[in-house]
């Protein structure tokens, strides 16, 4: 066992190594979309404001008085997750995969920046709190999983435009499973997110409460 995961760990920095810049253009776009996110809330109407902040009193005054269902949030999470997952996993099959990577880490980023931005705007120190509490523990292991399936998504697309006239089925059925191995792999990284989501992180918004309300 030690062995097994001593070489994992050998392969998946091994794999970094060998495509940094890709994660170097990954991080970027997602730094990006983090700007566009935080920066979109000023653009928010009044209104807009008002409804969002009406709802997020409304679950912190919805907490102490009933227990959060963590199988409801992990199912939640779950589906959302697997659409997202299968969307990029088929693109990444085709040239499409090329222009929808970069979308989709950008559009998470701008999802993460709008959200820690709202909370800071509309809550200051506490919105801080609330936003490390409930998005950092999750967010540690499913944005470098995103991250790893964007890199792995483009590749694969990249590698099929390269080699779209290659007549030898061994090479192309290899790099299919290491692309299909290599997936499976970073949605087990999103998977295990969502399972800290649903039970560790409503601990610390539990815990954390008393502070903010």
């Amino acid at each position: 066992m030690i062995d097994l995961f001593g070489k994992l760990n050998y392969l998946i920095i091994k794999h970094i190594r060998e495509n940094g810049l890709f994660y170097l253009g990954f991080v970027i776009i997602f730094s990006i979309g983090i700007s566009f996110g935080a920066y979109w809330v000023n653009n928010l109407t009044i209104e807009t404001r008002d409804l969002l902040s009406r709802y997020i009193y409304g679950f912190f005054s919805l907490i102490p008085v009933n227990e959060l269902d963590n199988l409801s949030i992990l199912k939640a999470s779950f589906i959302n997750n697997v659409l997202s997952l299968v969307l990029l996993l088929i693109l990444g099959l085709t040239y499409a995969g090329v222009v929808f990577s970069p979308l989709y880490i950008i559009f998470k980023g701008f999802c993460f920046g709008f959200s820690v931005g709202f909370l800071v705007e509309s809550f200051g120190r506490k919105g801080l709190i609330f936003s490390i509490v409930s998005l950092l523990p999750h967010s540690i292991i499913s944005i470098p999983g995103t991250i790893f399936l964007c890199v792995v998504s483009i590749q694969y697309s990249l590698y099929i435009l390269k080699n779209r006239k290659e007549k030898r089925y061994e090479n192309k059925r290899q790099s299919f499973i290491n692309y299909l191995f290599s997936f499976m792999l970073g949605a087990a990284m999103i998977m295990l997110a969502s399972l800290v989501e649903s039970y560790i992180t409503p601990i610390f918004i539990k815990g954390i409460l008393p502070f903010i309300i």
